[in-house]
Parts: C-alpha cells; structure tokens; sequence
C-alpha cells in the first residue's frame, strides 16, 4: 500500500488522498509531525472508524483538513487542532468533544461556520468559544437547525455572546428568532470591515442593524424575515451620511412587513442612494415603496410578486447602465414607463415581463425620439405587450420566449407584422407552458434567420405551422400525443415537413 511507503517521510507537510477509502490505523499519521494539510477527495471519507480516535492529541501543526460529506464534524475534540485555519461546517451536539467550547484554543481561524446552535445552552456557553480571542477570522457563519420551539432570549443571548474580533468581512446568520440584533451589531468598529451579509429565516427579526453606513459591504442578501418593516437605521448621532456607499448586490426576498428603505426620521440624498449597486432582486415584498430613483450604476433589477403599481426609470445617469430588467408576477403594476426612456436605455440587452395581468402600458414614445430598442432575449407571456411601444417597433431581437399563460388560444392579428420587422435577426424561439394555445402567426415561415425552435408543454398543439428552411434545431416536449405521433421519425405522416432540419429532438 503507498501509505506503508511513505509513513518514514516524517517531515511530510502535504498529504492528498484522491478516490481510494484510506484504511489506515489512525496513529499512522503520529509519524507526520510537520503535516500542515490533510484533503481526501474520494467518494468515502478519511475517518474509517469512530471520530474519537480518527486524530492523535499531539498533531498540532494541521493548518487545513478537507474531508468529504462534513465528516469533520464526526472529528472528537475539534478543538485539539489548534492551528486549523479553516472550519466551515462544525455541528454542535450536546455531548462531550462536540460542544461550542472546542473552539475556546482554535484562534487562528479565518472561516468558520456553528451549526446546531440550539445545543448551546446559556450565554456562558456561548462566551466559550472566544470569538474575541480569533484575530484572524473573517468569514463567519452561525445557524440554528430549525426555528420551532426555542427560547427567543436565550437565541439573542447566545448571538450576542457570539462576538466576533472587528476583522470579520463576510457574516451569515440562518433560523435565528431572537427580535432584536445582537448587541455587538451596532458597534461601528465591530461590524465596520464587513463586505457580505447574509440573513435567513429569521422569523422574528424586527429591526436590521444599519447596515447602510458600512463603508467596504458589496453585499446583503435578506430572505424570509417576515418582521422587518425598513431596511437602514442609524448609528446613534449620525443623521447625514451616504447609503449603502459601496453595496453592489442587494437581494432583498420575502420580507412582506418591509414597507419603506428607511425608518421614519432617516432619510439620504437621491445621488448617495446605493451610489455602486450593480444587482437588486426583489421577490414576495407585497408593501414595499419604489425607489425613489435608480442607482445610478445598475446593470440588473429583477422585481417580482411586489406590490408596486408603476416602475419609473428616473435616473441621473444618462445613458442608464440598466441591461437586465425582469417584471414578473406584479399583479397591481399598470405601467413601465420603458418608452419614455428608450433613448437613455440603450444598454438594455434582456427584458422579462411575466404574469402582469393589469399591466397596460409600457409608457410613451416621445415625437422626437427616433431611438429604437435592440434586444438579445425578450421573455414574455401575454403577447399584447408585443404591441405596446417601445417593443412594438423594436429593431432587433435574438431570442424570444413566450410562456407562462394558460387562457392564449391564439395570437392577435397584429402580431403577424410584428414577426415580420424581427424576422432578420430573431434566431431562437420558445412557447412554453402554454396549455391552451392552438395557433402561430403564419409569418414564423418567414423567419429568414431563425435556427432554434421549441415547443415546451404546449399541451393543445395537434400540427406544426409552416417553419422558415433556416432552421437548425426543433425541441418539441410535453405536447398533445397526437403531435408527437404524426412528427415521429420516419414513421409519422408528417414526418417528411420536418426530415430536413439537422437536429429534432421530440420528448
């Protein structure tokens, strides 16, 4: 065995284990007393027998140790590997050599994640970790297992005796359901260095720390924290300052009470307003107030299930960066105010706009403006916005989907001259989810450069119309079993209309 070869390199610093089960007594590795990094990458895990006796007591020197499936967790006495450096996933467990003390020595730490931190009794249990003492740690992740049944002042004492060193960059906080943030949370110099934040699940979160006065955060991710009614507060005196002046990605999911960016009494200029956001996702924030304006650096705003009746573009940028815009289950919008702004919005590639049913305009188009919009993907599923400037005179498209409507039976006669101005440049095209529709505009047949061709759950779609000799490809899937029959290959009566294109794929 190679191991039985190598176990005299006493000064062995590096050893890596690929694919093969390492069945080897555990005192095996006492011979290696400089090793610093243990990665086993197989399919089976290093630890072969009971995580109690998986390490000696006297390896001292592991800097790094990647085992496969967490088992690290299994390890007994974590806390003997005083010079590990990273421990991204430690499961607590109410037994001796898996409690949160075992971390008290490991002070050269940067990553490391708690997890199961209901098995942390009280606050001096949680004060037995020494965050403080971790000079080095940087990203730091802490996670409940569930959010049923717990004390919620024993959460928040635990979270505010989980105090880290101020050198943390990146914080993650999973199933919490204390109401308040930790104490050491509004202390500047301790969370002042934080470049990403992410909190999950916590259900009885109310307000958030303010986060809109670090100067190095890039990102905040918040998703189901159903109590928060506004995104920043304010360290206490400072009542000028510029928000979130470095933030570049902003994902904001399911905080339904989230009805306004600010608490009453702060407020920031239009122009210090998310100064670098690039990213903004909303999803299931049915109270929340629109932006005053748009950052003014945006490139991706994805907007869905809000409560917003109208999104203007209002923006002080000239052009606006925007290239990624995405509207989808908004049932109270009426209005995208896209014409008004087609001239500024040149550097839009990729619009959605899906399950709006009220939606009834897409703005004006201003005499003067002679500017069209150049897409590569539309994404739609009521084709009456097809018809609504500035889509209805578009001068380019690459891809369209239509998908997502259940009541289209058929298109509206316009759409015919509609095919016919993209007919040029569209070269793929998807209907997908669309359990009623019957018919095409005959004008795909003049669709000189399209190549791509799908048909996904089309489930009424009993023949084919007319396809362009341009095309490549044809994916039909999920549709009437009469279709997939009278297309089938070679066999079907029809088959002959499609035996020339190279690629058929029929599901």
């Amino acid at each position: 065995m190679i191991l039985e070869e190598i176990r005299h390199l006493m000064h062995l610093r590096y050893l890596k284990i690929k694919k093969e089960t390492l069945n080897m007594p555990p005192r095996f590795l006492n011979n290696f007393y400089h090793l610093q990094y243990i990665i086993h990458e197989g399919s089976n895990c290093l630890v072969h027998s009971n995580g109690d006796d998986f390490l000696p007591s006297d390896i001292n020197n592991l800097r790094y140790l990647k085992l496969t499936n967490d088992y690290i967790s299994s390890i007994f006495g974590i806390g003997k590997l005083k010079s590990l450096q990273e421990l991204p996933r430690f499961y607590l467990r109410d037994m001796i050599g898996y409690r949160i003390g075992e971390l008290e020595n490991m002070n050269d730490l940067r990553i490391l994640g708690i997890y199961n931190l209901e098995n942390v009794k009280d606050a001096e249990e949680a004060c037995s970790a020494k965050l403080r003492a971790k000079t080095r740690l940087t990203d730091l992740t802490l996670c409940w297992s569930n959010t049923h049944s717990r004390n919620i002042d024993l959460d928040e004492n635990v979270l505010n005796n989980l105090q880290p060193k101020y050198c943390l960059r990146n914080l993650s906080i999973w199933n919490y359901i204390g109401a308040r943030s930790a104490i050491w949370m509004y202390t500047v110099h301790l969370i002042f260095y934080l470049e990403k934040v992410k909190l999950a699940n916590c259900l009885e979160w109310e307000t958030l720390p303010p986060f809109g006065q670090l100067p190095f955060l890039k990102s905040l991710e918040l998703s189901n924290m159903p109590k928060v009614k506004w995104l920043e507060s304010k360290f206490n005196g400072n009542d000028k300052y510029r928000a979130f002046p470095l933030l570049e990605v902003l994902h904001i999911t399911k905080l339904k009470a989230l009805e306004d960016w600010f608490e009453a009494g702060v407020a920031a200029e239009d122009a210090c307003l998310f100064p670098c956001l690039i990213d903004l996702v909303l999803h299931k924030c049915p109270k929340l107030k629109e932006l005053p304006s748009l950052p003014p650096n945006l490139k991706s705003l994805r907007i869905e299930k809000t409560g917003w009746t109208t999104l203007n573009f209002y923006s002080n940028s000239n052009p606006i960066p925007l290239e990624t815009l995405k509207v989808s289950d908004c049932q109270k919008i009426t209005s995208l105010h896209l014409a008004d702004e087609t001239a500024r919005l040149n550097a839009l590639r990729y619009l959605t706009i899906k399950n709006c049913p009220n939606l009834i305009s897409l703005g004006e188009m201003q005499s003067t403006n002679n500017c069209h919009l150049i897409l590569s993907c539309l994404s739609i599923s009521d084709p009456s916005v097809l018809l609504m400037e500035p889509l209805r005179s578009i001068d380019s498209l690459e891809m369209l989907s239509i998908m997502e409507n259940d009541e289209l039976v058929s298109f509206p006669n316009e759409a015919e001259q509609w095919f016919l101005r993209v007919g040029s440049s569209l070269s793929n095209l998807e209907f997908a989810k669309l359990e009623s529709l019957q018919s095409f505009p005959s004008s795909l047949e003049s669709l000189s450069s399209l190549q791509i061709l799908s048909f996904c759950a089309v489930l009424m779609l009993r023949e084919l119309p007319n396809l362009p000799p341009s095309l490549k490809t044809l994916r039909i899937w999920g549709c009437h079993p009469e279709l997939k029959e009278r297309y089938r290959r070679i066999a079907g009566s029809d088959w002959n209309k499609i035996a020339h294109i190279p690629r058929i794929h029929i599901l």
